[in-house]
């Protein structure tokens, strides 16, 4: 009886004892978050919750609104979904098994909370390192491409220019991603704004975006299935200029395929180039009035590029092939000149071709080691061949020269990043770029030039937060930057590097920022030689092996608020520049050499004042503007300069309005010439049905005397100019996109081809 009652309770035991691992075992609960149009949610946060309310797990979606989360054991859960813009909401949880699917949970958009702070989903929501931005739909309906809807959203110190596609900030460039990946402007242009989730705008760039200046990462939809076919084309009014793309992408699970192609065309003339310059040579004095009497600028470009992507839960895998090609056949000029003590005009004549073809492989790959840590590297490798052709002729003096070059170019990347407990996360950063040239000169000093370029940088990026009103950033490094021309030494430079920045939240909607990069600047490869090129009987361009690296520093302060619907910010920051690159001007023999050197200091002091206003739901407004004063202290040469925006933006149903207004310009080129730019204006109309969209817009509709005005006084070489082309008087322009899908909607991929083609050839202009 004992034995019997002993082996009973010895199995109920077994029996308790495996059940309990099995409720003990992690369970898995997989499921999908969507938005209102049933797309996926991507960076939403999931919570596991007792029923109490007591935390378990957390995740986030992935870039297609996926998560996974761990339960420790089966039961009755709660789980908690949000997203900035998103309604959160609750739904219970039953775990009974290994694995538990629930269906998609669709999340409702509604004004959000951040910290204290409540916005808008249309608002600027400042986060620790960043401003996030969630476009509204108004904006997002009547825009046709990514630098559409930058504009359109009007961030403060963001300046957009979205018919020549650029984007600057404080400090200068604003570098361009989409979904962590640095983009050209050719991929923006095509990127199409209805896929555009979110905007990360890093006014204060960390972690992966350490070396830029600022940056912009647009977060996209992400959709499994499905395809479409887009085309748009840009056309100009008033002179040949077009750019015209197509693009095709298929979706399935986890893979993606997309192709694309295009061609863009450009032809005009100026209308007023005249020039008045002056060589003082040893023994004289030469006086040269130019008057344009003929010209023509002609290039085109095609490219085409195939796309292929992977994505699983942890990693994405993407591989870019693409080829470009760029011709610029014939762009002569033909000009009247007049020396002083003749009594006739004498033609002059000169003629530049260049053309390039570079294929390109882009190897992409992210993985996310463990919830707080990724791992991300980027490869990129091209194969250039260029063709420079210049002549000049002025009655029995000629000039021809005719250059062939071989460039193989390699570019990689890796990041590394983890996120610890206390709020803070470390970055660390390796990069390397290498060039090899090849230049066969055929006529010049130097018939053929080989030439080695390497930079290597590596960075620490250390951020820390302290409560709820500072953020620290650190990120010390250092560049090691080294080229050899062929029977030349090899020159290198080894240059300490630092970023540091400060941030103070002294209210929930303002914040004040310290910012004091210290650097090394690039050199241009062009110029690294000793090959000279003759530009005309006067003058000849010369390269310069010897140039020294840059060092530079910008400390400034920033601050930033938001009232209301009223956004507002101003900055004052002071550039400091020591051995500044410039063109650098002797004689000899009778001759003005143009050459480069690195001697020089460079200070520019500035102030900004920036700010938008949300009208009504219908009528925006922006206004920017500021004063600078840049000279360079060993020479007598300085300039200051008062500038200032404005746009105006105004929706109603289909359509969209907007007027521009930019006051006139000055700065100082490197080879301390002063430029000056007349003021400029234009207006559009868009209308936006369905899948089409199409735009009309003018610039400069009350001026058709716009004129970019220059002036250089330097001791041995003197010279005015005043130009007019047709591109900057009244002019017009036609957008029109059309997208047709099918199967079930997928992302709208962006055209990613580099299209530039770089070039170690030195050139006369």
């Amino acid at each position: 009886m004992t034995s019997s009652y002993l082996l009973k309770l010895t199995g109920l035991s077994i029996l308790i004892f495996t059940l309990s691992l099995s409720c003990l075992r992690a369970q898995n609960i997989r499921g999908t978050v969507w938005d209102e149009n049933h797309n996926g949610l991507s960076y939403a946060t999931v919570r596991l919750l007792h029923p109490d309310s007591i935390f378990v797990a957390g995740v986030c979606t992935d870039s297609v609104g996926h998560y996974q989360i761990k339960a420790s054991y089966t039961g009755n859960y709660l789980l908690g979904i949000s997203s900035i813009g998103f309604k959160t909401k609750f739904i219970p949880v039953h775990v009974l098994q290994d694995e538990v699917r629930l269906e998609p949970v669709v999340l409702d958009v509604e004004a959000v909370r951040l910290g204290e702070v409540m916005v808008n989903a249309s608002s600027f929501i400042r986060q620790k390192d960043h401003v996030l931005i969630i476009p509204e739909k108004t904006q997002v309906r009547h825009s046709a491409s990514g630098y559409d809807l930058l504009y359109r959203l009007m961030i403060p110190e963001v300046e957009v220019d979205r018919i020549n596609g650029k984007v600057s900030a404080i400090g200068g460039e604003t570098t361009l991603y989409i979904d962590g990946r640095k983009a050209d402007a050719r991929e923006i242009r095509n990127l199409n704004p209805k896929d555009v989730e979110k905007i990360e705008y890093y006014d204060v760039p960390t972690g992966k975006y350490m070396n830029d200046i600022s940056a912009i990462n647009f977060v996209m939809k992400q959709h499994e299935s499905g395809g479409y076919v887009s085309f748009n084309a840009d056309q100009k009014i008033g002179y040949l200029s077009g750019d015209y793309n197509v693009v095709a992408k298929l979706s399935k699970k986890s893979m993606d395929y997309t192709l694309f192609a295009g061609y863009s065309q450009r032809e005009y003339s100026k209308l007023t180039d005249d020039r008045q310059e002056a060589f003082v040579f040893t023994d004289r004095v030469v006086r040269r009035q130019s008057t344009l009497l003929d010209d023509r600028v002609k290039n085109n470009s095609q490219y085409a590029q195939l796309n292929i992507s992977n994505k699983q839960d942890k990693r994405l895998l993407s591989g870019k092939l693409s080829l470009v090609h760029s011709d610029s056949p014939d762009n002569y000029n033909r000009r009247s000149l007049l020396y002083d003590g003749d009594k006739e005009n004498i033609e002059s004549f000169s003629n530049v071709s260049q053309s390039g073809w570079k294929p390109n492989l882009e190897l992409y790959g992210h993985w996310d080691v463990t919830d707080k840590q990724y791992l991300e590297t980027t490869v990129v490798g091209s194969y250039t061949h260029n063709q420079y052709r210049y002549s000049y002729q002025e009655n029995d003096y000629t000039v021809l020269t005719d250059n062939q070059e071989d460039m193989y170019e390699l570019y990689a990347i890796l990041n590394y990043g983890i996120q610890f407990k206390h709020r803070n996360a470390l970055t660390i950063q390796g990069f390397h770029f290498h060039t090899v040239s090849s230049i066969d000169y055929r006529i010049g000093n130097i018939p053929w030039q080989h030439f080695w370029e390497g930079e290597s940088m590596l960075f620490l990026d250390y951020t820390q937060r302290f409560g709820k009103k500072i953020f620290l950033r650190v990120c010390p490094g250092f560049s090691y930057i080294q080229y050899r021309l062929h029977h030349d030494d090899r020159k290198s430079k080894l240059s300490p590097r630092l970023r540091f920045n400060v941030t103070y939240t002294f209210a929930p909607q303002q914040q004040i920022r310290l910012t004091c990069p210290v650097g090394s600047g690039f050199l241009d490869i062009s110029q690294l030689n000793t090959v000279e090129q003759q530009i005309d009987s006067l003058q000849i361009r010369r390269g310069n092996p010897h140039q020294r690296v840059p060092f530079q520093t910008t400390p400034s302060i920033a601050y930033s608020g938001q009232f209301g619907k009223i956004t507002v910010g101003a900055n004052v920051a002071y550039d400091m520049i020591n051995y500044m690159r410039y063109e650098d001007f002797s004689i000899e023999n009778n001759k003005l050499v143009r050459s480069y050197n690195s001697d020089r200091k460079y200070r520019n002091f500035s102030v900004q004042l920036f700010g938008t206003w949300k009208v009504t739901d219908h009528l925006r407004m922006r206004l920017n503007g500021g004063w600078r004063y840049v000279t360079y202290p060993s020479t007598s040469k300085s300039l200051d300069n008062f500038w200032g925006n404005l746009q105006v933006d105004y929706y109603w149903k289909d359509f969209s309005y907007g007027l521009y207004a930019k006051s006139k310009t000055k700065w100082l080129n490197f080879n301390l010439m002063s430029v000056t730019m007349a003021a400029q204006c234009g207006g559009y109309v868009s209308w936006n049905p369905k899948n089409w969209r199409m735009e009309v817009g003018v610039t400069n509709p009350f001026s058709t005397k716009f004129k970019e005005k220059s002036m250089m006084d330097r001791e041995i070489y003197r010279c005015q100019n005043t130009m007019l082309s047709k591109p900057d008087r009244f002019a017009g322009y036609v957008k029109l996109a059309y997208t047709f899908d099918f199967g079930k909607k997928t992302s709208r991929e962006s055209n990613s081809v580099d299209r530039s083609i770089n070039s170690a050839i030195l050139k006369v202009e």
